[in-house]
Order: structure tokens, then C-alpha cells, then sequence
């Protein structure tokens, strides 16, 4: 994977290569003066020279610029190319890596205006399987009608790679499919061609806010299912004029369970609703589960 590669140091390129498989590497977590360390397997490690280790004293050390080398790598030495992500927390890199940005916001009036002084990273893999969602596909299509569903997990069980592979399925079955990918993570869109296969019937809007892009889908492309990344309390209205003009939407929320979805006001009041007719939640490693509610909950 070069385009992970060509953000890290060598020494841990050359350890990743040998030692690890990349298919299980989720994240690598770098801290200025801090031990570096790995998501393998949604369980958190630290690297070395040898591979992985829970002891962080033979552990690889960052140095005190290590964040900012992966950003300016990240960005190909062009802050002014991602001020708009940065400002979001994020870099979007090719074949959708995510590098997660932490560092001194700059403040204007009030306003976040840019990031400076970056003091940690963590660089997220994606993984595409395709397949791995052939079994759930057929729970969320009623009669060639798809459900409006929610996938709920915690981080790293596999709630974009799920979802991912569903947008695949649902769009080369012949639905037409408007994917928002608003972090470059799903399709990874790169020059107008994504890097990752989300179907031949999806258009895809990157990079815009997910209000902006059901406003703009709705009323020019003629979707029959809406898909993206994690609703917050700002969609759900989105979800619901959706839902009310026939188009399906399927997206994900981050949680361990369905009690801590109902214990969030804005969702609570959308599963009161019935905005969605599936729930579809993930466990982490090692069980790797599926289970799907239907109706209210």
C-alpha cells in the first residue's frame, strides 16, 4: 500500500512489510515523543522492530516532528490544499486512508480558521471485502425496496467496510445509489475515479456536508437509496425529507449497542419515529457478530 507508505518512516514500512499482514492493520496511531502504536485486529499494540509487543519500552519512539512529517507528507508539503479538512480533523489520502489530525486551532471571532503546531495522527486503513456483506444485503431489501437501515458498532468493527460492500451490492443489482462520502473514506474519489468499488450504479459526492448533498441528490440525480457515513444530530432531519420523498437512506452510528443508541436524545426520538425500519449492530473483535432489529425498538 503505497500510499500508506509513503507517509511513515522507513523502519516502520519495513516492519509492516515483513512482519504484519495488512489486511488486519486498522490504524497506526503516532504521538510526538510517544511510543507508536497499532490497531491489529481491533486490539491496540505497539510496534517494533520485531512486529508488535506490549512492552512499550522496546517500542518504536516517535520524534518530537513526527506529527507534522505525516501531515505535510499527507497534504504533499500543501497545507493550503487541505485547510478545509484540517479544519475538520482530517486529511483524506488516496485509496481511502484517513489520516486523523491533532494539533493548536487557530481562532478568529469565534471561528476555527486553521491548525498549527500538530502534535499527533492517526492514520486509518480501510479495508474493502468484498462479499462480506452478502449475507445481510438480502435482510435490507423487501420486495426490491430497500430499507431504511442504521449499522450500529464501536470504532473498528467494520461499520465502513460493511457499508461499503452493502452500497456495491445494492448499486450492481441495478438501484440507483447516491453515496455521501463526506471524509473520502467510502469511494475514495480520486481525479473523478473512485479507488474503491462502491458499484456501477452510485454517484458519489465527496467532501460536502451531508445536508448539502441530500439537498442537491434529491433534487437532481433521482436516487432510489441514499448512503453514507455516520449520522449526527444535524442529519437526522435530512434522513427523515428523504424518507418522506420515497428515497431510502442507509448510514451508521457509532455505539457499543442498541441501549446506547436509544440513550442519545436525537436518536431516541428518530427510533420513536420509525425514521428506520432495520437496525443492524456490529460486534468488535474476537466474536465479529451480526445481528439485525426490525421495526421500533
Amino acid at each position: 500500500m503505497e500510499a500508506l507508505y509513503r507517509l511513515i518512516p522507513d523502519k516502520y514500512v519495513a516492519v509492516i512489510q515483513s512482519r504484519l499482514s495488512l489486511p488486519r492493520l486498522c490504524e497506526l496511531r503516532i504521538i510526538n515523543g510517544a511510543p507508536v502504536r497499532v490497531c491489529y485486529d481491533g486490539a491496540y499494540y505497539f510496534l517494533c522492530a520485531t512486529g508488535l509487543t506490549r512492552d512499550k519500552s522496546t517500542a518504536f519512539v516517535a520524534d518530537k516532528n513526527s506529527a507534522e512529517n505525516v501531515v505535510m507528507r499527507a497534504c504533499s508539503h500543501s497545507l493550503f490544499t487541505v485547510t478545509d479538512t484540517l479544519k475538520r480533523g482530517y486529511i483524506a489520502v488516496a485509496r481511502g486512508i484517513r489520516v486523523g489530525v491533532c494539533g493548536a486551532g487557530v481562532m478568529n471571532g469565534g471561528t476555527l480558521t486553521a491548525v498549527k503546531d500538530f502534535y499527533s495522527v492517526n492514520i486509518r486503513l480501510p479495508h474493502e471485502i468484498k462479499g462480506c456483506a452478502c449475507a445481510l444485503a438480502p435482510k435490507l431489501i423487501n420486495g426490491g425496496t430497500i430499507k431504511n437501515a442504521l449499522i450500529i458498532s464501536p470504532p473498528g468493527a467494520g461499520k465502513t467496510t460493511i457499508l461499503r460492500d452493502l452500497c456495491r451490492i445494492i448499486s450492481d443489482s441495478g438501484h440507483n445509489v447516491l453515496l455521501c462520502d463526506e471524509k473520502y473514506e467510502i469511494a475514495s474519489v480520486v481525479g473523478g475515479v473512485p479507488s474503491l468499488d462502491v458499484g456501477y450504479c452510485t454517484d458519489i459526492i465527496s467532501g460536502v456536508d451531508k445536508p448539502k448533498v441530500f439537498e442537491i441528490g434529491i433534487a437532481n440525480m433521482s436516487p432510489e437509496v441514499i448512503i453514507t457515513d455516520e449520522l449526527f444530530a444535524s442529519d437526522l432531519p435530512c434522513v427523515r425529507r428523504a424518507s418522506t420523498c420515497g428515497i431510502s437512506v442507509i448510514s451508521t452510528a457509532h455505539a457499543k449497542n442498541i441501549d446506547e443508541v436509544k440513550a442519545k436524545q436525537e436518536y431516541a426520538e428518530a427510533i420513536r419515529q420509525g425514521v428506520f425500519d432495520s437496525y443492524v449492530v456490529l460486534s468488535g473483535p474476537p466474536a465479529r457478530t451480526v445481528t439485525v432489529y426490525e421495526g421500533v425498538i
